[in-house]
């Protein structure tokens, strides 16, 4: 049975922004595109760049550090087809964006 991590509340993460939230021993990358929250694996797997504090266009973000792209629905790195970033299942609990983790 998968835990439920609560992250950030939805009120702290505006239509088009993102977060990096630290819960549960990992970083997360937390977005909201047009009011839907997704969340990723918050180390950018070139370089270990923040990802959750990357810019978002659409649904899109860039990493800060070297310019690394991810579809941050899916995790699809944006020009490799074989580099997917860790996606996480998202739960809205009590207005918080919550993490499904594995057992």
């Amino acid at each position: 049975m998968p835990r439920t991590i609560p992250l950030i509340s939805c009120d702290d993460l505006t239509t088009g922004s993102s977060a990096e939230v630290v819960a549960d021993g990992r970083i997360f990358a937390v977005y909201n595109v047009g009011g839907t929250f997704s969340v990723l694996d918050g180390i950018c797997p070139h370089a270990g760049g923040p990802l959750g504090k990357g810019t978002l266009d659409g649904q899109v973000v860039t990493c800060p550090w070297h310019g690394w792209q991810f579809d941050v629905t899916n995790g699809q790195h944006c020009l490799n087809d074989t580099l997917c970033q860790p996606r996480y299942d998202v739960e809205i609990r009590d207005g918080q964006v919550c993490v499904c983790l594995p057992d």
